[in-house]
């Protein structure tokens, strides 16, 4: 049976299959880079959650490289992706299995940075408000969160007009919409997203500052918020 966030049965075809399905994939990921506060030359603790394939954590380490990122996902087939993808960073990547808000962040561990790709939709209001309680534990003073994520929009007629945004943008890619479904099993049975609305009063409920929405594309949103230095 497939976890959430095992979008495909098969990992190895994560990555091409993610840019079919997830309009500017490569925008949301930039956003997520360009967020931080931090210099380029900073020497960066990084916790990414839910990394998946390690796509965003080769940006990460390519964007800063005095960083150290902790890999984080609870799919085994995708940490083995990640592990190859990623092993000419030698040392300054660790790979971890666990869940979150469960297992991860940890309580004794101070991050500079805490980052997350189209994971955090898949728990409920309970468990994101859980998991922005911890990751504000977790961030040193000064640290920031920033999660790329798909949202959900209170208004019906936005939520189809995301819908038909995302089968056109799947067409553009060479599929039929349907086609693609079944080619790749995708499967929404885990996705529970939340309006940004709410996960921005959550963050500030949770202590952070400066909390914002940085990009949105129809249902997909960066979004952030630091902790008080």
């Amino acid at each position: 049976m497939k976890k959430p966030g095992e979008v495909f049965a098969d990992a190895s075809v994560y990555d091409p299959g993610i840019e079919a399905i997830v309009p500017r994939y490569d925008e949301l990921h930039d956003t997520i880079l360009n967020a931080p506060p931090h210099d380029r030359d900073e020497p960066v603790s990084v916790l990414e959650l839910g990394a998946g394939t390690g796509e965003l954590t080769s940006k990460l380490l390519t964007r800063f490289p005095e960083s150290e990122v902790l890999v984080v996902d609870h799919s085994d087939q995708m940490l083995a992706q990640a592990e190859r993808k990623l092993e000419t960073f030698g040392d300054r990547v660790a790979l971890e299995s666990g869940a979150f808000p469960d297992d991860y962040p940890q309580a004794e561990e101070r991050y500079d940075l805490v980052v997350s790709s189209l994971a955090v939709h898949h728990l409920d209001e309970e468990g994101k408000r859980d998991l922005f309680d911890a990751i504000y534990d977790s961030l040193a003073p000064g640290g920031w969160f920033v999660n790329g994520d798909v949202v959900r929009f209170d208004a019906p007629h936005l939520e189809t007009l995301s819908e038909e945004m995302i089968q056109n943008w799947v067409r553009s890619k060479g599929w039929e919409e349907s086609e693609f479904m079944d080619e790749w099993e995708a499967s929404d049975d885990y996705d529970d997203p939340s309006t940004l609305t709410d996960q921005l009063v959550w963050l500030r409920e949770s202590g952070f500052e400066s909390v914002t929405s940085i990009w949105q594309y129809y249902n997909f949103a960066v979004y952030g918020g630091g902790k008080p230095s």
